[in-house]
């Protein structure tokens, strides 16, 4: 019997129903990056530590790290099947779920320039990432948090995408 693989262009972020929730009392404060820190910054939203000590932690480019920085505070990051889509199209199940995500999405608005071959120095593109907790969106670039309805980014290309669960959740990084 050969394997034949199945393609479900229907997946879901999540796929347990009914859903849990773990975070959807949590209380967020906000707060804005200084420079390029916006992993440093966001991650420490869930930790409450100075972005810089959080730094010190974490390698920007290593969600794994991110992961295993938050488990000291019961949390850990749980990987969200996403593909080269704009943020816009996972609204509905990011909705539905009504809980805490990380988001990173590319900075460019265009898909050829995300695709490009890196320049010289090793550099492809910029990205992003803010939290989502449940239908508002901490973006560390901006003074407040924003309502998802009128979030600006949701056009851009989503590069990774997690969900923020407890540390003792059996999926997870």
């Amino acid at each position: 019997m050969q394997f034949m693989p199945v393609f479900d262009t229907a997946s879901k972020l999540w796929a347990n129903q009914p859903i849990a929730a773990y975070y959807r009392d949590i209380t967020i404060h906000h707060r804005q990056q200084v420079g390029g820190s916006c992993v440093s910054t966001c991650l420490s939203l869930l930790s409450g530590q100075e972005p810089t000590e959080v730094r010190s932690h974490v390698n920007t480019q290593d969600p794994v790290s991110w992961s295993h920085y938050l488990q000291g505070y019961g949390m850990k990051l749980a990987y969200c099947p996403s593909d080269l889509r704009r943020l816009q199209h996972y609204l509905p199940d990011l909705l539905a779920i009504d809980d805490l995500f990380t988001i990173s999405t590319y900075s460019p608005p265009d898909s050829s320039s995300i695709g490009a071959e890196p320049n010289e120095d090793g550099w492809i593109c910029g990205s992003h990432i803010v939290l989502l907790h449940r239908s508002t969106v901490y973006d560390t670039r901006y003074a407040a948090p924003i309502a998802l309805n009128t979030y600006a980014d949701k056009q851009r290309y989503v590069k990774r995408l997690f969900r923020v669960v407890p540390v003792d959740h059996a999926r997870g990084l």
